[in-house]
């Protein structure tokens, strides 16, 4: 190659140089305009957002504070309400809970986590309806319904929702009258200080067997558990008070019922410190299939425990009646229905044991229920209500 060749390829190399590092420097140059170009107007989006971002933090305190205030009150962040829906979750899913905090729980048989329960649970906290119980997907619209509301807390041989205690919606006809109410013995021996009192909500409700019985009052069965209850030296106030004749007086409907009780059962104990034990007696108004076992050989009318769930201390409520029911299973299998638990705007929901711990409502027997079954019910309640009351007392 000659001299002249080798300047011109030279040339050649350094043209292609500078074109090249002409190109990239213009490729750069426009990158970094893009990239500024973008800056800014990310930039200029982000001056957009800021405002209502801000304006949202301000605000938002604000919008939680309405919603809690205008939230029904079984929703707020409560005890209560914490309980209640920890009560949803499974107990087998909760144990496995516990097993990622503390490995020993690991070492005690669990039972299979049914899925079911948890998609139920999840299901009844967004809609309301469980899976589990049919009566929520048509309780609100079928007029009447509600008489079957509330929850089986402990279920007795042969409860279901199929089968709930019925509360009697209007007094029983006039026809069954009360009995005339006996005036109480006077000074009662310390020995036999009275700590339960026994009252009746309804007092016009009544037993009417089919076999041409005589009609038993309610407030007989009180008379009968308070009898057994002496004969065990466990002292106890029968209050006899007319709540429908109150009612009338004051032109009250009966769904007023249990605030007139009230009434009469704080009237009691401002009287009577000493009264601990506050039973509410009733009947329900299931037929006699349903409210009647045989214990021993003998037809007894069964009982069954309504709890009040809308007052902050049922829990306790439901703890004595759960111990009741207990009892009842030890001594009397089979004789105690279970224990039901009420709330709802169109129960009572507090059934006025909000007035002690140590409170409670019995649906004793139903409409078709004898005075020898009921007799033999009455004997059994006082035996394992004596129990219990006794067992406190030696503690």
């Amino acid at each position: 190659m000659t001299g002249h060749q080798k300047k011109h390829v030279l040339f050649l190399q350094a043209e292609f140089r500078s074109a090249f590092f002409f190109s990239a420097y213009a490729y750069r140059t426009r990158r970094e305009k893009g990239l500024a170009r973008i800056l800014l107007q990310k930039k200029s989006n982000a001056a957009i957002w800021i405002a209502p971002a801000c304006a949202a933090l301000i605000v938002m305190p604000f919008w939680t504070a309405g919603l809690f205030t205008v939230m029904p009150f079984s929703y707020h962040f409560s005890f209560e309400s914490m309980s209640r829906a920890a009560a949803e979750l499974p107990v087998s899913s909760f144990y496995r809970l516990l097993t990622f905090e503390n490995k020993s729980f690991k070492a005690a048989k669990t039972e299979q986590v049914d899925t079911l329960q948890w998609v139920d649970a999840a299901f009844h906290a967004a809609s309301s309806i469980s899976l589990r119980d049919p009566r929520t997907f048509l309780g609100k619209e079928l007029p009447g319904f509600s008489i079957y509301d509330g929850r089986i807390l402990i279920a007795g041989e042969g409860t279901n929702y199929t089968n709930m205690p019925i509360e009697s919606v209007e007094p029983d006809p006039k026809s069954i009258s009360q009995p005339p109410v006996e005036d109480e013995p006077g000074q009662v021996p310390a020995a036999y200080e009275k700590k339960i009192l026994l009252y009746f909500t309804h007092t016009s409700e009544a037993f009417t067997p089919g076999n041409g019985q005589a009609p038993v009052h309610i407030v007989e069965v009180g008379d009968m558990i308070a009898e057994k209850l002496a004969e065990r030296k466990i002292g106890v106030s029968v209050n006899k008070t007319d709540i429908g004749e109150l009612l009338n007086k004051k032109g009250k409907q009966y769904s007023a019922s249990y605030e007139e009780s009230r009434t009469v059962v704080a009237s009691a104990q401002q009287q009577q410190p000493s009264l601990e034990y506050l039973i509410d007696i009733h009947r329900d108004s299931q037929l006699k299939d349903v409210t009647t076992a045989v214990i021993n050989g003998q037809q007894m009318a069964k009982t069954v425990f309504v709890v009040g769930g809308e007052h902050p201390g049922y829990e306790e409520n439901a703890r004595f009646a759960a111990a009741l029911h207990e009892l009842f299973e030890k001594y009397y299998p089979g004789l105690s229905r279970g224990v039901i638990v009420k709330s709802g705007s169109q129960t009572n929901g507090k059934f006025n044991q909000d007035l002690s711990k140590r409170a409670a409502l019995i649906e004793m027997g139903g409409v078709e229920n004898t005075r020898e079954e009921l007799e033999r019910s009455a004997a059994a309640f006082a035996d394992i209500l004596s129990r219990f009351v006794k067992s406190e007392q030696n503690e």
